[in-house]
């Protein structure tokens, strides 16, 4: 009887594998192309609340049914290497949700991401819900709130809050449309704290904003959104964290801003400001057919500090609305430095009164196209989303920023954009 059993575990380990096996992934160059979850045989369900600490193995492929939640106290690990499906079921979208007081340890490397996908054989964006974390860090919509989707709390008193660590992680075709107002993003950070670790992040083809920030004080570091149909960064609620090398990569299909930023819609002036520091961004644009799309649109009162920006390709640069951005902006907790912002229209600065002109190369050292600003220097190129240039004393008249002197978080890089045409950090985990 015992050899029986044993014999029956081998086989359908043996089915298991197989079946995990047949989710296949080709690699060219540093390009994963990756065609949905497809067959969803074998696959290990994920659904409800996950109330015991719980290990994902790289063996097994998951699906998520439903809403799913790791509950306060409780850690999910993810290991390197890990697929996990989700989709639609009965109109209901998928989704994984990281309560407060739980955490999510999801390690991938470059060769070996952490996938989330559509269980689609031909995928599509909103195909399911997205990641959702939700910490105890300030926020200024209240000590705490509800989220708009998944009904989380999040928000609180601690700034060092840790939800865990995503690292090499890919989420694919997000963005489900619960009705007209509300979708799901990609990843979703509702008042993450400062001790949650988040890198190597791509959020592709997603059906509304890739990351979004509601608050908090998590940094974020190397992150790409590929092809996502509204924002591809936002934030709102008072996020005050710390952002460097990210990327944007908009298609012909659909998308609206490269980053969207709000202090809070209900009251401009509410404490704390979202007020994050970002060095080493690139924003590539592609015409959707509506001569609309945006680079950066800074709205709601929010505050920023941004150097070594590349903007390309978009029909409008960086725009400013609503009194309390003009006020920011005129108090200099608006910065944009070092930065080279090539569109046909560079800055927007609509229904406001501003003494600040962030197109004087000889304060911000911004290149562009304005008629008050300076030319793009003609040995300027972007290929792809590659596209660097080093200030120097000798062409510039400055030297580059280094975004090291802005604190420990910060890499020194002595180029504007994220990626340098020697970088690798996109390669191996990525899609386009």
């Amino acid at each position: 009887m015992k050899t029986r059993n044993l014999i029956n575990v081998i086989l359908i380990s043996a089915l298991v594998l197989l079946n995990a096996c047949t989710v296949q992934e080709d690699n060219i160059g540093d390009i994963i192309i990756n065609p949905g979850g497809g067959n969803t045989n074998g696959t290990v369900i994920l659904e409800g609340d996950i109330t015991e600490n719980r290990t994902l193995t790289s063996d097994e492929v998951y699906e998520l049914r439903g809403g799913v939640s790791v509950v306060d106290g409780v850690t999910l690990t993810i290991e390197a290497g890990t697929r996990i499906i989700a989709g639609n079921t009965g109109g209901v979208f998928a989704y994984l949700a990281i309560e407060q007081g739980a955490k999510i340890m999801a390690e991938g490397t470059a060769n070996q991401p952490i996938v989330f996908t559509s269980n689609n054989a031909t995928p599509n964006p909103g195909d399911w819900g997205g990641l959702l974390l939700a910490g105890k860090a300030p926020i200024n919509r209240g000590i705490t709130a509800t989220t708009e989707v998944a009904n989380l709390t999040y928000g609180g008193t601690d700034p060092a809050d840790n939800s865990g660590v995503l690292r090499y992680i890919r989420l694919e075709y997000t963005g489900g449309k619960i009705n007209a107002n509300t979708e799901y993003n990609g990843l979703s950070l509702y008042g993450v704290g400062s001790g949650t670790t988040i890198e190597y992040i791509q959020a592709f083809n997603g059906n509304d904003d890739g990351i979004e920030f509601f608050g908090g004080t998590v940094n974020l570091k190397y992150a790409i959104v590929t092809g996502a149909a509204d924002d591809s960064f936002d934030w709102t609620d008072g996020w005050v964290g710390n952002g460097q090398f990210w990327i944007v990569q908009q298609n012909t299909n659909d998308g609206d801003h490269g980053i969207e930023a709000d202090n809070l819609r209900s009251n401009n002036e509410a404490l704390p400001f979202s007020n994050p520091t970002l060095s080493n961004i690139t924003l590539i644009g592609a015409e959707d057919g509506d001569r609309d799309n945006q680079a950066v649109l800074l709205a709601r009162g929010t505050k920023v500090a941004i150097y070594n920006m590349i903007v390309k390709n978009f029909s409008q640069g960086i725009e400013l609305t609503e009194e309390q951005t003009f006020t920011n902006l005129n108090n200099n907790e608006l910065i944009i430095r070092n930065s080279i912002i090539d569109n046909e229209t560079s800055f927007e600065l609509s229904a406001g009164t501003t003494t600040v002109d962030l197109a004087d190369f000889a304060t911000y050292s911004n290149y562009s196209l304005d008629a008050t600003g300076t030319a793009v220097p003609n040995e300027f190129e972007v290929s792809g989303f590659r596209g660097t240039y080093q200030y120097t004393t000798a062409v510039d008249g400055v030297d580059n920023f280094d975004p090291a002197t802005l604190g420990s978080f910060f890499t020194s890089a002595a180029y504007v954009g994220a990626i340098d045409q020697d970088d690798t950090w996109t390669d191996g985990w990525t899609r386009l």
